[in-house]
């Protein structure tokens, strides 16, 4: 009150009036209001702090984070359905986790990230997560930020042995632990590193990012021959399993480890062990060269067994054998393989020149045995090997083969053959023989043979063609070397009339004829079936098995342990289809300007077959001459 209530002046502040002296009514000091105010907000936040803490956050599913939730804090509870991407530079960590319903991304920022490393708390592939976050929704997707490190838990589960066999697609994010050896070493692309392994059972590959690495702060040397213990997730590629490994810590090398097979002796071994990987040790008695390779017997002194080395392996076994000299027999030494059987006769097949060691040799003076020549065979045989099969897309696994074709058999060797012709070989001199004449009498024999290529196929260790001349039709066999050799090369295809000079073999009850050099193989008439030219844009399933011509732009190549993707697309503005082109590694390797096919913005045209792999179309070269790179940026 501001005026006496007696003489009705103003009195102002004072506490009675100065002019009549009559006492003035109390006013709520100012100060009071001051501290009632925070008192009365100190106690609604403490209220809200509370409710806060014993409020729960509420769990939605992945396909409840729509527009409405924006910027709300959720928590998500799934598996890690990708492996998490790391930048140490800016401190940028994400991840995706799956529920039932979907798939939603999850990031972190410097510090929280940080928290995540010093924690532990990084979620591998596969582990189970639940984390809250602020929800942000844009553009048709969702992801969710984490601001508090201590509101992400990671449920991690012990890693379960088991052997390379047992690893099923089925069963995929489950966490494992396989040991092996590496048996080989790529690098499909930037930032990704993918290593074979091979237990006893079986092999698998595995899957090592640059992301991993920087997680895990430890980058392990890997070599091939190495022998590791990896803990990792299955995943699918390609319908096959894939390991994927978290950090570069999850790979121990076992520098200690010789070999991750089981010493066996000659004698334990039956048709039960086919396609087991084994370790014998023993001492060589025969040393047998053939066309493609050599074959030695190796006794451990409960018995003998056939080790077969191709040309290539057995080539680098010399060079790191003692003063780089040839296998003799009296040499010591120590084997690893596939065991695979051949016409009812057991054979070990070791893949690298790490799987033979030698571990003692014969008394100087002692004859070595010739190398091998690239010479046609008689009587015996060679273990068939499959062609490997192709996967779909990134990171190089296993593959499957456009068409399997097993190793046709070779056998004795035959005088070394002439040097490789430098120009069109002479057109041959011997009558051609009917092909429906010839028949298993004339096994070993040389003839010569004349007919119209009307297939063609590749295979690990060369090229096979179906020739026909009406009355028959027989295999004409080229080992690789047979066919880098052959000046008429390039025209060899089909609907090209040959003439070709070889031994009559059989593999499967099926006649070949094998050339002993590229001057055995002539063209006489060059004209080649030419197929039709269609847009990439028009292919469809419908168009699985035929033969067809495309002519595109490359995108982008995905490197494989034993092939490459290059995946076109048309040029024309009525065609942006795409599609991707599947050459195994012996056929790019003999593709003229193949480097065309990793640079991005080249023109190429490719003759091949349509395929369908897992709902995916694919065109397969077959032969060197089928990829043309038209231009180049």
């Amino acid at each position: 009150m501001s005026h006496c209530p007696d003489c009705d002046r103003y009195v102002g502040p004072y506490e009675a009036c100065p002019f009549c002296g009559a006492p003035m009514e109390r006013r709520l000091p100012i100060r009071a209001l001051k501290v009632a105010a925070v008192l009365l907000v100190t106690l609604g936040l403490a209220s809200l702090w509370f409710l806060a803490r014993r409020t729960e956050v509420p769990i939605i599913s992945v396909a409840e984070a729509s527009a409405a939730a924006n910027l709300a804090y959720v928590r998500i509870e799934g598996r890690c359905s990708r492996a998490p991407t790391y930048d140490p530079a800016t401190g940028y960590l994400s991840f995706w986790i799956a529920d039932p319903t979907g798939e939603i991304r999850v990031a972190s920022y410097r510090a929280e990230t940080r928290a995540l490393l010093d924690q532990d708390r990084v979620p591998a592939l596969g582990e189970r997560v639940s984390v809250a976050g602020s929800l942000r929704v844009k553009g048709g997707g969702a992801s969710l930020t984490l601001n508090v490190p201590e509101e992400m838990s990671v449920r991690r589960s012990d890693a379960e042995p088991c052997a390379l066999s047992e690893l099923e697609t089925g069963k995929e994010l489950r966490r494992v632990h396989v040991r092996g050896q590496i048996r080989q070493l790529t690098e499909p692309y930037a930032g990704l590193t993918v290593f074979t392994l091979r237990d006893e059972t079986d092999t698998v590959d595995v899957a090592l990012t640059d992301d991993a690495l920087a997680l895990g702060g430890v980058t392990p040397t890997l070599t091939v021959g190495d022998v590791v213990d990896v803990v990792a997730t299955v995943s699918d590629y390609g319908g096959e399993p894939q390991l994927v490994a978290a950090s570069g810590a999850d790979i121990i090398l076992d520098a200690d480890a010789a070999s991750p097979f089981p010493h066996t002796f000659v004698a334990e071994l039956s048709d039960a062990d086919l396609g087991r990987w084994l370790l014998l040790r023993g001492t060589v008695s025969e040393v047998k060269p053939f066309s493609a390779g050599v074959k030695l017997l190796l006794d451990d002194g409960s018995g003998s067994m056939t080790i077969l080395l191709w040309q290539d392996l057995y080539a680098a076994i010399k060079e790191q054998a003692a003063e780089a000299s040839e296998l003799r027999p009296g040499w010591e030494v120590e084997v690893q393989g596939e065991l695979t059987e051949y016409r009812g006769e057991l054979e070990l097949v070791p893949e690298l020149a790490a799987d033979v060691r030698i571990l003692a040799t014969p008394a100087l003076g002692e004859t070595a045995i010739a190398s091998p020549t690239q010479t046609p065979t008689t009587g015996g045989g060679v273990t068939p090997v499959p062609t490997p099969t192709p996967s779909p897309t990134a990171s190089p696994t296993k593959t499957r083969a456009p068409t399997a074709t097993p190793e046709p058999p070779v056998e004795t060797s035959t005088p070394p053959p002439p040097s490789p012709t430098t120009g069109p070989s002479a057109a041959p001199t011997v009558s051609a023989v009917s092909i429906g004449t010839i028949d298993v009498d004339d096994l070993g024999r040389e003839v010569t043979v004349e007919g119209t290529v009307v297939d063609a196929a590749s295979f690990s260790h060369g090229f096979k063609f179906t020739l026909d001349d009406v009355a028959g039709q027989v295999i004409l066999l080229m080992w690789h070397d047979v066919y880098d050799d052959c000046w008429d090369r390039a025209q060899v295809n089909l609907g090209a009339r040959v003439r070709a000079v070889g031994e009559v073999t059989a593999y499967e009850g099926q006649l070949q004829i094998e050339p002993r050099f590229g001057g055995d193989v002539k063209v006489v008439n060059p004209t080649v079936v030419t197929p039709p030219v269609r847009a990439i844009g028009s292919l469809t399933a419908e168009d699985a098995g035929l033969r067809l011509a495309i002519e595109g732009e490359v995108v982008r190549t995905e490197g494989l342990s034993s092939a490459v993707k290059v995946f076109l697309r048309g040029t024309a503005p009525e065609d942006q289809g795409e599609i991707a082109v599947f050459i195994w590694r012996n056929v790019l390797d003999r593709i003229t300007s193949n480097a065309g096919l990793g640079t991005p913005g080249s023109r190429v045209r490719v003759v091949g077959r349509v395929q369908v792999y897992r709902s995916n179309l694919e065109f397969v070269p077959t032969l060197p001459n089928d990829v043309t790179v038209l231009e180049m940026p």
